[in-house]
């Protein structure tokens, strides 16, 4: 007996640095006066404070001979405490020919009131077996430990979110700050927050400017790091032209390492929408040339040759204005049939682009059924907006018949 007490003292004192970490509480539990079953014990929490809807971490550590066997690792306890157990790890080590065990295991604590709690320490149980060979069950306990327990702080304003780390990013389809009316932007939201699931995840809401409408997409949620990232994607489509504000957006959280209150935050967006419309020729007064008072001859020489110019340059007005209505309805017909074309084939960034170089006469009739169409797109249902586009395409087909139908039967010109 006198030789086993030797080498478990000498491995307690002479094991690794690594392997022997100091104690915050030790209990040494001698059973019938006897030290056969010396087994070293350490309980402490890593954070000693928690606050609503967090946990603090127990771990207990045992030190031992590697043959003894626990039948049972009871968690710590108290009066309106929840305890869920975590992981466990065994590491050994040799001292001469005999082998010692140091088993780390984890619970996590959370409190359902609020004070001072103290904790009893965490307890396990083995079998041990005398010298003339009968057995005696032998429970060893950690020594207690004080959780303190705080309310939310009343400072505190928004949704309750602690948490280790919270960031929050974003980034732009685009860096220009000048767009068209039907144009879009893409805007992409990141939320990262530590230690938290998917349920207690806070909604990102942001109020966005009238003329504008925004598609958002599912939020997709990924496990990174001890924590949870939540990745939303919105499209900004603006209606109106004029210079607009997308607003910030700021998160309060309440940081558990420091226990004090900050904020994620992201700055807006200045844009300057600018009207989508074909640009018209200005026509500028022609100005008669000066008179000559004095020869009434060469005068009226010189206002037959000015009306003659003017009709000159009034036909050939005329006929540049044709070729411009000529060229108009040409790339009215070409935007028409980009934008069909783009609804036949179904890619929606096809559809996009074209809707975004469509005439205003098209976006004044189809404006309604477009803006059904990336509603159902972009809606949080599974849906891939096939009978919005539908709609449009039907839409577009009827329009064009019934000009083809008006220009079949155009009355002739004399």
């Amino acid at each position: 007996m006198i030789r086993r007490v030797l080498i478990l003292v000498c491995g307690l004192v002479l094991a690794p640095f690594s392997v022997m970490t100091p104690f915050s509480a030790l209990a040494v539990s001698p059973v019938d006066g006897g030290l056969d079953d010396l087994i070293g014990l350490s309980a402490e929490l890593v954070r000693d404070t928690v606050y609503p809807e967090t946990e603090a971490i127990y771990i207990l550590r045992v030190e031992s001979r590697a043959d003894i066997h626990f039948s049972r690792v009871n968690p710590p306890q108290a009066q309106g405490v929840n305890v869920r157990r975590g992981s466990q790890d065994h590491e050994y080590y040799f001292v001469g020919n005999d082998e010692f065990r140091v088993s780390t295991y984890r619970f996590f604590i959370s409190a359902e009131q609020v004070g001072a709690i103290t904790l009893e320490g965490a307890s396990l149980t083995h079998v041990a077996i005398n010298e003339n060979g009968t057995r005696r069950r032998v429970r060893n306990r950690a020594t207690p430990v004080t959780l303190d327990s705080r309310p939310k702080p009343e400072s505190y304003q928004g949704y309750w979110l602690p948490s280790e780390q919270v960031t929050l990013e974003q980034h732009w389809s685009t860096k220009a700050s000048a767009l068209q009316v039907g144009d879009s932007i893409t805007r992409t939201l990141t939320l990262y927050i530590q230690g938290r699931n998917i349920d207690s995840f806070p909604e990102l809401v942001v109020d966005y400017p009238e003329g504008m409408n925004v598609y958002s997409e599912q939020p997709k949620f990924d496990a990174t790091d001890g924590g949870m990232t939540m990745t939303l994607r919105q499209v900004i489509v603006p209606r109106s032209e004029g210079l607009f504000e997308i607003p910030s957006l700021a998160i309060p959280w309440f940081d558990t390492s420091s226990n004090t209150i900050a904020v994620a935050s992201l700055k807006g967006l200045a844009l300057n929408i600018l009207p989508n419309e074909l640009q018209t020729l200005a026509l500028h007064d022609l100005q008669p040339e000066e008179l000559n008072g004095t020869y009434w001859r060469y005068a009226t020489i010189a206002v037959v040759l000015l009306w003659l110019i003017t009709l000159l340059h009034l036909y050939q007005l005329r006929k540049r204005l044709k070729e411009q209505e000529r060229a108009a309805i040409e790339g009215k017909k070409q935007g028409e049939c980009k934008l069909q074309a783009a609804l036949e084939q179904g890619h929606h960034q096809a559809i996009v682009g074209a809707w975004g170089n469509a005439e205003p006469s098209v976006k004044k009739e189809c404006g309604q059924l477009m803006d059904a169409y990336f509603a159902a797109f972009y809606s949080r249902t599974v849906s891939d907006g096939e009978p919005e586009r539908t709609a449009v395409l039907k839409h577009l087909k009827a329009r064009r018949a019934v000009k083809e139908k008006t220009a079949d039967f155009a009355p002739i010109a004399p």
